[in-house]
């Protein structure tokens, strides 16, 4: 039976169990793609998908799930790659996927770092 074909109709409930089902690589190897569910999870559940990415628990590109991360997962993920803490993904890489309050946030970061580099 095709997983996929199930997902709209499937409770919050059984939706956790499939993303447990996922991070614990209980999943038949070719029944669904981890894509193929995120879009009809919460937003808990996406976060949780991503971040066993980030820690490669499961086989998928971190990237895949920047989309479908709300804006402070974003936030979070921002601070995560300045601070050292998340090294598989690059600033460069989630540029793309950040709104525009962000990236001034950033801009103007740098421009701080910059003018405090001149006066040291």
């Amino acid at each position: 039976m095709k997983l996929n074909r199930m997902l709209p109709f499937l409770d919050d409930a059984e939706k956790t169990e499939l993303v447990d089902s996922i991070i614990n690589n209980d999943i038949v190897e070719g029944s669904i793609s981890i894509m193929e569910v995120v879009p009809f999870l919460e937003e808990e559940e996406v976060d949780r998908l991503f971040k066993a990415a980030l820690a490669r628990v499961i086989d998928v590109n971190p990237i895949s799930f920047l989309p479908f991360l709300n804006k402070d997962a974003i936030s979070k993920l921002v601070k995560g790659i300045q601070s050292g803490e998340v090294a598989n993904l690059t600033m460069e890489e989630i540029l793309p996927y950040l709104e525009a309050d962000q990236i001034k946030a950033l801009f103007q970061e740098t421009l701080d770092f910059i003018k405090k580099s001149k006066q040291g």
